[in-house]
């Protein structure tokens, strides 16, 4: 017999509750719970208010059946995600059959958010500051990302562009209007949200700031190293020529008789 399996949301580490509704007037005598997929396998039964759960199945160790006859797993897995179904008989031989699709999902971290500065054309009139923002959380399972900022208003704006997924967001920033900007990150799955905010206030003059100082720095070597160079420079020259100038002079000596003989 078709049937649609009710929908199940387990948090990775903690316990999921499979609840067996039995019918009105429905006395339940036996109960037979099964893992239809992945695998097929018996997790759990009970008979005549006995349970057993025993079963040397992956979920060994892990289950528990109430006395309502719901199934407990804990902790559960990101592994144990599939289809369940459970049998319920009453004491008049009809059967009832329930199925559930369970889904586990990992909880993210808080998210982390970087700042990238776009490098400036340097024969670019261009006032403005092109930013990068980045925001990753882990998390064993899908992470979707939203973006909110200035105001409080979601979503990419004209000046705002999502990327890779919604986790990139590029910013292009006017200095003299735009420095207070601030933007928060929200990273969530079906079971879990977290948020991280980060402040823009000046991120653009501090980038232009630092290349202005070392600019400067690289001014102020290359006046103390051409100088330097150039009077070492010149000293080697002039130590050259002395040298041949030197090595140029005429010499003699002396031999018995007082005649100098030119060399």
């Amino acid at each position: 017999m078709a049937y649609t399996p009710e929908q199940v949301v387990g948090v990775a580490g903690s316990s999921v509750f499979l609840k067996a509704t039995p019918p009105p007037n429905f006395h339940v005598r036996e109960t037979i719970w099964r893992s239809l997929m992945p695998s097929e396998e018996l997790v759990a039964t009970l008979y005549k208010g006995k349970a057993e759960i025993q079963y040397q199945s992956r979920f060994y160790g892990r289950t528990r059946l109430h006395d309502n006859f719901t199934l407990e797993i804990h902790p559960v897995d990101l592994e144990d995600a599939g289809v369940f179904s459970v049998l319920l008989v009453d004491t008049t031989g009809k059967m009832k059959q329930q199925a559930f699709g369970l889904k586990v999902y990992d909880t993210v971290s808080t998210p982390v958010i970087r700042v990238f500065t776009e490098e400036r054309d340097v024969n670019s009139s261009s006032e403005s500051c092109t930013l990068f923002l980045t925001c990753f959380a882990a998390s064993r399972t899908n992470v979707t990302y939203d973006w909110a900022g200035l105001g409080g208003q979601s979503g990419p704006r004209p000046k705002h562009w999502l990327m890779e997924e919604g986790r990139v967001l590029r910013i292009k920033l006017d200095p003299e209007r735009d420095l207070q900007a601030s933007y928060t990150c929200t990273a969530f799955n079906a079971v879990s949200r977290k948020s991280a905010a980060i402040d823009l206030r000046d991120t653009c003059q501090r980038g232009s700031e630092g290349k202005t100082e070392t600019g400067l720095r690289f001014r102020d070597v290359l006046l103390i190293v051409i100088p330097v160079a150039s009077f070492f420079f010149l000293l080697a020259a002039l130590l050259c020529v002395c040298y041949k100038q030197r090595s140029g002079k005429k010499m003699s000596y002396a031999v018995p008789g007082n005649e100098p003989i030119p060399l």
